[in-house]
């Protein structure tokens, strides 16, 4: 079977009046469909450019990128995003801001409101779809959001830091849910985090990145069954992967590239 995302020689390069920085430099990689994977990597080293040039709201300098084998020239329609942000529209209730996608691609909202009533419940919101945001706690806004990203029925679910910003219970509670949901759903999702160990947590595989200009440093293979509970994190095999990430990152950063940023 084909893979589901295919990523070769990407490389992106940001321009500023006389001076240029290389962001992405020849990144390859393929997704196959229903696999969940992460992007661990320092700050600064072109994981969220990556996925935005696989949705298609930014081009490659070089390289390409194809989806169901199909080449990405322009925002891809069947892919949910969520950020570190909510960015949940403070006038809507939680209902109307999970409908919004439906809505946007003029979409039936009868035809969705059961997909979306059925959301609600799986992620613990069910009697709270008249709210509005400032009447819910941060990772309640986070579990507006993915409903909202997964409205749609989106194939591919594009993920950016989006429990970076909550507490560590919370955080915990919500990789637990984007689990569940993962695992009902059967969603690909490729996973942004700078938190080795939510990745190695969430992931069937880890994609570790150096610093900029980010480059694919290692293809993890993460064999821990499922499904995951907190408790694996306390196993010897969790505590293996999660230090050879972290010595691949150790490695990688005492290796500073000069051509990470430079004057034409």
């Amino acid at each position: 079977m084909p893979p589901l995302i295919s990523v070769q020689e990407v490389s992106r390069v940001f321009h500023g009046g006389a001076k240029f920085v290389n962001a992405l430099d020849r990144v390859s990689f393929e997704i196959s469909d229903g696999s969940f994977v992460s992007l661990v990597g320092p700050s600064g080293c072109g994981k969220s450019t990556l996925l935005k040039i696989i949705a298609g709201l930014l081009p490659a300098s070089s390289g390409s990128v194809s989806v169901s084998a199909k080449p990405v020239d322009g925002p891809l329609e069947n892919v949910g995003m969520v950020f570190q942000s909510p960015v949940l529209l403070k006038w809507r209730s939680v209902l109307g801001n999970i409908l919004l996608p439906v809505e946007f691609a003029k979409l039936g909202v009868g035809d969705h409101m059961e997909r979306a009533w059925s959301l609600l419940q799986l992620v613990g919101l069910k009697g709270f779809e008249e709210m509005y945001p400032h009447q819910l706690s941060g990772g309640m806004q986070q579990r507006v959001s993915l409903c909202r990203a997964l409205v749609t029925d989106p194939q591919l679910l594009l993920m950016d830091e989006p429990f970076g910003a909550l507490d560590a219970m919370t955080r915990d509670e919500l990789d637990l849910e984007l689990l569940k949901l993962w695992q009902e759903k059967k969603k690909t999702v490729l996973f942004v985090t700078h938190s080795i160990q939510e990745a190695v947590f969430l992931s069937d595989r880890v994609f570790v990145m150096s610093p900029r200009p980010g480059r694919l440093l290692e293809n993890l293979a993460i064999d821990l069954p499922r499904p995951r509970t907190m408790e694996m994190m306390s196993s010897a095999q969790f505590g293996e992967h999660t230090l050879k990430i972290r010595a691949l990152l150790a490695s990688a950063a005492s290796k500073p590239d000069a051509s990470a940023g430079s004057t034409m």
